[in-house]
């Protein structure tokens, strides 16, 4: 039975055994003017309980990172543990564009199988499928911890391994990797033009004042945006402990996440301190906007900052190369 997520991805049904030998026959046919110069590997990993159309924005985010770092991308779309041995099948697809900085079309491709348990037969295929002597970087979407323990060693060779802490929760980071420093995760990446922004406003004011008498640091956040607050708040208490380091005013706050956010935000920080000054910062839900507000030593400091989050393909590229 065709996989659902290989039935809606574009490109061309072939045996597995005959996929690359195909991606050179789709390349020829595109002819001596498509560009092909790949600078990494992208795997792409769909645990079984990834929708169809959920796997097809992925892939179009894949195929437009692709488009700015040319690579080949492999996706992986595991079966349901009932459907385990069934056979493996495989797709292949060629994605051509006009690149206006070449004058001339560029190509992506793409090799797609879905596997049931996976195997040390499945990994050696895989591995063939890589373009070898370039970077491996692993894409993980909607996989359970269970799906990825079996690829751990596998990802040995990954340079990158990216998930998204707010959709695959937390124990998927607590995994045993063999190169744990080599996961990233992908709603942390989001957040890099609001660490920015917040880190601006935070930076005109002497590390002294900004941790002398906190009490406490509180970001509040709505359920879907778990993995943002959690990398938020590991921000802010890594830049506070750096002002305490410089200042040398220790630093005694409590660091605390909350499902409370107000009503039209999504994410809300509080800083309270014994002398009654204040901290607040929020971001506006769906929207580029964001609000803080400084009371200190009878001053009361106040901003508005235009700034979203990253999309899919940004986040990705911060992720894999920062």
């Amino acid at each position: 039975m065709a996989h659902p997520i290989l039935d809606t991805l574009p490109g061309f049904p072939h045996k597995v055994s005959a996929a690359l030998t195909a991606l050179d026959k789709a390349w020829a046919e595109e002819g001596e003017e498509a560009a092909r110069a790949s600078q990494m590997n992208l795997v792409l990993m769909f645990g079984a309980g990834v929708k169809p159309e959920d796997a097809q924005a992925r892939f179009d985010d894949a195929v437009l990172f692709a488009q700015r770092y040319p690579c080949r991308v492999i996706v992986l779309a595991a079966r349901p543990v009932a459907e385990a041995k069934a056979p493996l099948e495989a797709k292949v697809n060629v994605v051509c564009f006009f690149d206006p900085a070449r004058r001339g079309k560029r190509c992506c491709e793409a090799l797609m199988l879905a596997h049931g348990k996976p195997s040390n037969e499945i990994e050696s295929l895989v591995s063939t499928w890589l373009e070898g002597d370039l970077p491996v970087n692993l894409w993980v979407h909607g996989v359970t911890d269970e799906e990825m323990e079996p690829w751990l060693s596998w990802t040995q060779r990954c340079r990158r391994i990216v998930a998204d802490r707010t959709l695959i929760g937390n124990d998927f980071f607590s995994l045993p990797f063999p190169k744990p420093a080599s996961v990233r995760d992908l709603s942390v990446a989001r957040c890099l033009p609001v660490r920015q922004a917040l880190g601006q406003f935070l930076a005109a004011h002497s590390p002294e004042l900004l941790v002398r008498g906190l009490k406490s640091v509180t970001l509040n956040h709505t359920p879907s945006m778990r993995g943002e607050a959690a990398g938020l708040l590991n921000w802010m208490r890594d830049c506070l402990s750096g002002c305490s380091k410089v200042s040398g005013v220790s630093l005694k706050a409590t660091f605390n996440l909350s499902e409370d956010a107000p009503v039209g935000d999504n994410l809300d920080a509080e800083w309270s301190y014994e002398d009654g000054s204040h901290f607040s910062w929020e971001h506006a839900e769906q929207g580029t906007w964001a609000g803080l507000k400084f009371t200190h030593d009878d001053t009361v400091e106040s901003m508005a900052q235009r700034v979203a989050f990253m999309g899919p393909t940004e986040a990705l590229s911060e992720a894999i190369f920062f």
